[in-house]
């Protein structure tokens, strides 16, 4: 006999209001979750003004910079993702950091290689 034989189907998120609840999140993981998108979008934007998206090449020094502020933009994204990992111990935090940062490196990896030759 099945685990659920009185029960055929355990009660939904949405029919039970003992499950249905989701606590207001701390204040200081909203700024986390802010500094986070805000340091991923100054590495997305960031490298525009010094190598214009429109330009197909540019001098070295220009393309090392951008890169470079994509790649600060993107560790600073996971420097507060990994804090706030430490301060809660959810692996979510890592996700929302890493996972981005990771594809802004390796966009700031193709427009370098795109620029430069």
């Amino acid at each position: 006999m099945s685990a659920h034989a009185k029960n055929p189907a355990p009660p939904m998120r949405y029919t039970d209001p003992n499950t249905h609840h989701m606590d207001k999140p701390p204040a200081i993981s909203l700024v986390e979750l802010a500094m986070v998108g805000a340091a991923l979008l100054f590495a997305l934007v960031a490298p525009a003004f010094v190598v214009s998206p429109s330009d197909t090449s540019a001098p070295g020094g220009r393309i090392a910079v951008a890169a470079g502020l994509s790649f600060v933009g993107a560790a600073v994204a996971i420097g507060v993702a990994m804090m706030a990992y430490k301060r809660t111990r959810n692996f979510s935090w890592l996700v929302i950091g890493i996972v981005p940062s990771i594809t802004v490196i390796i966009g700031a990896a193709i427009m370098a290689g795109t620029k430069a030759g």
